[in-house]
C-alpha cells in the first residue's frame, strides 16, 4: 500500500445539474438523486480540507465544462459558468489522503 502526493476532490451533482440533465427531450437516459455519478479529481497535496477552495476557484470552469460535456455537448444549453453557479450545481468534498491499493503502474490518458 502506497500513499500518493495528491488530494482528492470529489465532485457530486446537485439538483440544478439533475434538472438541467433531465431537461433535454431526447432518447437519452435521465438522472435521479439515487443514480448520481461522482468525479474524483487529483489535485496538488498542498491543498487540503482547509484550503482546497483556493485551488477550486482557479480551476472550477474546467471542471464545470467537463461535467456539462459528460451529459450534453451542446454549448448553447450550458448555464453561465460562474463560481457561484458551480457551487449551486455541484458539491465538492476533499480527502487529503490518497492510497493506491492497485497493482501495477498508474496509467494516464489525455482527455
Amino acid at each position: 500500500m502506497k500513499t500518493i502526493n495528491r488530494t482528492v476532490l470529489l465532485i457530486t451533482p446537485k439538483q440544478p445539474y439533475i434538472d438541467w440533465a433531465n431537461s433535454f427531450e431526447d432518447d437519452g437516459p435521465s438522472l435521479s438523486g439515487d443514480e448520481l455519478h461522482h468525479t474524483a479529481i487529483l489535485i496538488p497535496d498542498a491543498y487540503d480540507e482547509y484550503n482546497y477552495e483556493n485551488w477550486l476557484k482557479k480551476n472550477y470552469q474546467d471542471i464545470f465544462l467537463f461535467e456539462l460535456e459528460s451529459w450534453m455537448v451542446v454549448p448553447e444549453s450550458f448555464p453561465e459558468m460562474t463560481f457561484k453557479a458551480f457551487k449551486e450545481w455541484f458539491e465538492a468534498k476533499v480527502a487529503e489522503t490518497v492510497i493506491d491499493m492497485g497493482k501495477g503502474p498508474v496509467e494516464m490518458e489525455e482527455y
